[in-house]
């Protein structure tokens, strides 16, 4: 029994002398690899760091991107455009097929005008997308604090407020660690700054978040079902050019409308001994001609130029940074570019940007925001529970709007009327004009024709018998005559 128990210590030995060493191996694999991939780093290129030449923040910081959301209008519209794009029109929520209205239907009508919730949604879309994720927190009236989980009950509470936030003011504090369970991996607990603004102070709490009190947003997910990429990643360096060109244009144009002057001293003065400059009285007069009104210099013995600025023009190089991004985004230059750009896109360009937003509403919006939002507040009992999930329909971007519509027929009508003044009905036959050029089907072409006929042999009738109205008058009269008094 001895000898088993001093053979089984033995092997435990062994067992915990080869981990040891097959720790210290890797770790000198790993550090050999990290030399290498440097010294190769090197090699390609010894002169220089590109992050460090160029200035770029190798590593940015979900503070970072926030700080460049807040003050670069170019990055908040990186992040804003595919969200608002997508959240253009708003979807219909049903519990079933049926046209009469469920209570779930009732009850998640009365909160959509209650908290605006698309609206929030929207909110938490865009912020979920400055860092590696969002959240939304739900605010309910079950007696217990933030960190305290939600019990589940059926349609017994109240919704009391929502809160959306970015991921500056959000950490991870726990996380699902039983390999076992649906929710391996996900946050269990959060810490979230909460921001106290009043008119005498700011001031912040932190405040400890239970994951039952709110739903989880990711967005651009990689490997990771927690962290997306953040929407400013891809870009960060050339939002960090624009930020060269935009300050440095400023810069040269501050300098240059003030280009310089150069005093120059005639060197016959100086021959001729009449002494030194008085350096002093001239500071004085270019300080009065630089910060007052006066336009003239007096000088003696100095002659002033003007120095020639050098202003150039950064449009093509702004430019060319914005189409990077566009590329990069994978968004039409000219829909990136805003409303009066976006009327010149192209119809292909409207066709696969509309195809890229309907997807992402399909397969980012429904199920990672709407969805789990109702979901939650079914458990919370906040909102009725449902026999299967409601379904969330939305509108075909593709259809045009009203305004669209009208533009349309507009062009429609100038066209007809340019063809009927222009007497082409031998060149082009009415019914493949219609059909072509005025956007209708043959049935439709058929029946304006046909009413386009009709019209004419009415108008023809009246013409070839002008007296038909005269003679029903006469008629009339006539019988007005023969009525006894």
């Amino acid at each position: 029994m001895a000898k088993e128990t001093k053979e089984t210590t033995r092997a435990d030995q062994l067992a915990v002398v080869n981990k040891a060493a097959a720790s210290i191996a890797q770790s000198i694999y790993t550090n050999v690899m990290t030399t290498r991939t440097a010294a190769m780093r090197e090699l390609l290129d010894p002169r220089r760091n590109l992050d460090t030449e160029c200035g770029y923040v190798e590593n940015p910081t979900a503070e970072d991107f926030n700080i460049m959301y807040k003050k670069e209008g170019v990055a908040e519209r990186c992040v804003k455009i595919v969200p608002e794009e997508c959240w253009k029109a708003e979807p219909v929520v049903s519990e079933n097929d049926e046209t009469d209205e469920t209570e779930f239907e009732a009850a998640w009508d009365e909160l959509l005008n209650k908290f605006t919730l698309w609206s929030i949604m929207l909110r938490a879309d865009i912020l979920s997308g400055i860092g590696e994720f969002g959240i939304i927190l739900f605010g309910i009236n079950d007696g217990q604090e933030l960190h305290k989980p939600v019990e589940a009950t059926k349609g017994e509470r109240e919704l009391m407020y929502i809160r959306v936030f970015d991921q500056s003011v959000i950490k991870i504090q726990t996380t699902e660690t039983d390999a076992k369970n649906e929710r391996f991996g996900q946050p269990t607990m959060y810490s979230i700054d909460f921001e106290l603004t009043n008119d005498h102070s700011d001031s912040k709490v932190t405040k400890q978040v239970h994951w039952t009190r709110t739903i989880h947003i990711s967005d651009n997910n990689r490997m990771d079902e927690i962290r997306g990429v953040p929407r400013m990643r891809p870009i960060y360096n050339r939002l960090q050019d624009l930020r060269k060109l935009y300050g440095g244009s400023a810069e040269m144009f501050w300098q240059g409308a003030f280009p310089g002057l150069s005093f120059e001293v005639d060197p016959k003065v100086i021959e001729s001994g009449a002494g030194d400059i008085d350096n002093d009285a001239l500071k004085e007069v270019m300080q009065t001609y630089a910060n007052g009104l006066q336009r003239w210099i007096s000088t003696v013995g100095v002659s002033v130029k003007s120095l020639a600025p050098q202003v150039a023009d950064p449009t093509s190089h702004v430019k060319q940074q914005l189409q990077a991004i566009a590329i990069s985004l994978d968004i039409p230059l000219r829909i990136f570019m805003g409303t009066e750009e976006g009327k010149l896109a192209g119809g292909q360009d409207a066709e696969v940007w509309a195809s890229r937003c309907g997807r992402r509403q399909r397969n980012h919006i429904t199920p990672k925001i709407i969805k789990p939002l109702i979901i939650r507040l079914q458990e919370m009992g906040v909102l009725p529970e449902t026999p299967e999930t409601p379904t969330a329909t939305w509108p075909d971007m593709l259809i045009p709007s009203d305004k669209e519509k009208a533009e349309t027929n507009k062009i429609i009508i100038e066209t007809m009327k340019s063809y009927v003044q222009g007497n082409v009905e031998m060149l082009i036959p009415p019914m493949t004009f219609l059909m072509k050029y005025g956007g209708m089907d043959q049935d439709e072409a058929k029946a304006v024709m046909e009413e386009v006929e009709k019209q004419l042999a009415e108008e023809a009738d009246e013409i070839s018998d002008p007296d038909l109205d005269d003679s029903n008058d006469n008629t009339d009269e006539n019988v007005d005559d023969n009525e006894p008094s």
